[in-house]
């Protein structure tokens, strides 16, 4: 029987209240935000309103009490949290993660629905909206639901790469994003002067340049292939799709749209395309190098014509006659040596 959006909702209000060890959650949290930190336990600092200079009377924000009756939280690091108006949100403009599967969203919202938003997305407060560095899914498996609210782990004053880098982390402990999600958001950092170069996106994802160089070449392709591969990008590798690059650089966008769809089935991989793109290449390399030796022919000092000949076997001969007579005798000498038949 179908469940109406506001029984879900009230539904996913419920569990919120009942669920348990919110503190231990959280500190799994704090944990992926502050990798190079010591695990820290969420600590209850106080139980009063927030900090005027932190948050300066949100509209249709309040503290974490109202839904789970335990008083704000304080982590050790500063960051509050919070339930937040969903018209109040923004969403990342630097997130790591750029395609989201409708099938795990509704999937999210199932669990939701059923033990409401066990964990808090994270979020920075800019110009009194707030920005959704992570959490996306759970965001959009909250709307799915109707529901107007979000529990969200609240950092002050977060920079653009911060933004970046904390999605990064917090996708990387849950689904890391694919390559195509990866090239998809360098390409906007660098455009925006976030980072420079690739150099620093390698330093501040911890991934070799080299793949970083990878990853980016991969907006290479076509729209028609980039739209098979946004199908279910995790079926693409980096390796397979950096050969795919290559390929359809030299196939054309047709072949490469079919080698993707290959690709997505399972049927061939960074091997198979490589031997394609191999065969294709001698071909077209052998065609290119293919030179003629040229010879003038001379009668009585004089040029009349010339003769060529290629490594393929093809030889042409170009003459030219002034007498009638001797340009009959000529070819019924050929045709003598070439054994024609008159």
């Amino acid at each position: 029987m179908a469940i109406s959006k506001k029984n879900m909702g009230a539904k996913a209000e419920k569990a919120a209240q009942q669920a348990p060890s919110f503190v231990d959650r959280l500190s799994i949290v704090e944990s992926a935000i502050h990798p190079n930190q010591e695990t820290t336990k969420t600590r209850v600092l106080e139980q009063t309103q927030p900090a005027k200079e932190f948050i300066p009377t949100p509209i249709n924000a309040v503290p974490y009490k109202s839904i789970a009756g335990i008083g704000e939280f304080v982590t050790s690091g500063g960051a509050k949290v919070l339930e937040v108006s969903i018209e109040l949100i923004d969403l990342n403009p630097f997130n790591a993660r750029q395609i989201y599967k409708p099938e795990r969203v509704a999937e999210l919202a199932k669990s939701i629905a059923a033990n409401g938003q066990e964990i808090p997305g994270i979020a920075t407060l800019k110009n009194g909206r707030y920005v959704l560095v992570a959490g996306h899914y759970r965001l959009r498996a909250i709307k799915q639901l109707g529901l107007q609210k979000m529990l969200v782990l609240v950092h002050d004053n977060l920079s653009d790469r911060d933004l970046y880098a904390m999605s990064y982390r917090e996708n990387a402990e849950r689904e890391s994003q694919t390559t195509l999600d990866n090239a998809m958001s360098w390409r906007t950092l660098l455009q925006q002067s976030i980072y420079k170069n690739e150099t620093e996106i390698a330093e501040a994802t911890g991934m070799s340049l080299p793949n970083i160089n990878k990853t980016m070449a991969v907006l290479k392709l076509s729209k028609e292939t980039l739209d098979v591969i946004q199908q279910e990008p995790s079926n693409f590798a980096l390796s397979s799709l950096y050969e795919l690059v290559q390929y359809e650089a030299v196939a054309g966008v047709a072949s490469g749209v079919k080698m993707a769809k290959l690709i997505l089935e399972g049927e061939v991989g960074r091997a198979e395309i490589n031997d394609a793109r191999a065969k294709l290449q001698t071909g077209k390399e052998r065609k290119r190098k293919e030179t003629s030796r040229q010879y003038t022919v001379q009668a009585s000092g004089k040029k009349i014509g010339k003769l060529k000949e290629w490594d393929s076997g093809k030889v042409a001969l170009e003459l030219i006659f002034d007498e009638p007579e001797k340009r009959i005798q000529f070819v019924n000498m050929l045709k003598d040596q070439l054994k024609i038949a008159q």
